[in-house]
């Protein structure tokens, strides 16, 4: 053993910079492989079931004719002709990073990492890092319009400074709940599903508290709440059972009652002040994602959280593109 492993550091030694390169390379492919069951974009594709759909008229019945001038698989549509590749309408089309450098930046990501330390990490360049974490992002764009939590809900409101607001030189912040923050509506029930919704700027009027909640709250839960106004006509549309505690810091029985939307809101904001850099426009994609994992992460014990992500990648449709 002690043997093969001194002819391997005397092979490995003996290896030019680009030799080295191909190398680690190879063995990362390896890694990948063994890991997620494929080393190129294509067979991860496969491996979960995707089947290539025709971007013109959605059509799922192909045939195989020829190949890209990078070599991967071009198909034809049947119904209406067009050609287009397995990656097409994926978030995968145009990749140019290998397999194992995307899937090493989605699991760096599902541990919410700094753009910083995805460049660190995953040895790739800044406006790389930027692109790919905002196509994971658009795999989960709407994600939240699905849920609907139910039982015991609590619900609150949470303030993040609005990075779009142009303050004159030397003005200082105004403060409170003005029009300079904007406002993140949080919910959560009892079997831990999360919600976390956008809604403009300064305190949320009645009919913003309906928009964000109404289509996401089951109709006869019991709503824990701290007694906010905007919240009653939530309350008497969906006939839910009003639980309400004032929110006084020091009182004992509102901290153990609102405990868990209070540590949720805390989880949310420790979440969004590691992205100094965030400009507010891109709050929601941030916030979908952050929902999106808690999720996952709920659920880890039945699915492992990197290969639960992976297929949901390799089954999403859709494309995000550079804006810059």
């Amino acid at each position: 053993m002690e043997s093969g492993s001194l002819d391997l550091r005397t092979l490995v030694d003996g290896l030019d910079a680009a030799e080295l390169d191909e190398l680690r390379d190879a063995v990362a492919s390896r890694l990948c492989r063994e890991r997620y069951g494929a080393d190129t974009i294509e067979g991860l594709l496969a491996k979960w079931g995707h089947e290539p759909t025709c971007p013109a008229c959605g059509g799922k019945a192909t045939w195989l004719d020829g190949h890209t001038p990078s070599g991967r698989a071009r198909y034809r549509c049947r119904s209406c002709g067009g050609r287009f590749s397995a990656l097409t309408g994926t978030i995968f089309a145009a990749a140019k990073l290998p397999l194992h450098k995307i899937m090493r930046i989605v699991e760096v990501m599902c541990h919410n990492a700094s753009l910083r330390l995805i460049e660190l990490t995953c040895e790739v360049s800044h406006n790389t890092a930027f692109l790919w974490r905002h196509k994971v992002f658009s795999t989960v764009s709407g994600w939240q319009d699905k849920v609907v939590l139910s039982g015991r809900v609590w619900i609150d409101e949470m303030y993040f400074e609005d990075t779009r607001v142009e303050r004159e030189p030397g003005k200082p912040k105004r403060r409170g709940l003005s029009k300079d923050k904007v406002c993140v509506v949080v919910a959560i029930d009892s079997w831990g599903q999360a919600l976390a919704i956008v809604s403009e700027n300064g305190k949320p009027s009645t009919k913003r508290i309906n928009k964000a909640l109404k289509k996401h709250i089951r109709k006869g839960s019991t709503i824990v709440h701290d007694c906010e106004k905007a919240h009653n006509a939530l309350v008497r549309e969906l006939d839910l059972v009003d639980e309400r505690y004032k929110a006084v810091t020091t009182d004992p029985v509102y901290l153990e009652q609102m405990a868990l939307v209070n540590h949720l809101c805390s989880w949310i904001r420790r979440y969004v002040e590691r992205f100094a850099c965030m400009r507010s426009e891109n709050l929601q994609a941030y916030l979908d994602w952050f929902v999106y994992l808690h999720r996952v992460h709920r659920d880890e014990k039945k699915w492992p959280v990197e290969e639960r992500v992976v297929r949901h990648l390799a089954l999403s449709n859709g494309a995000y593109l550079r804006k810059w």
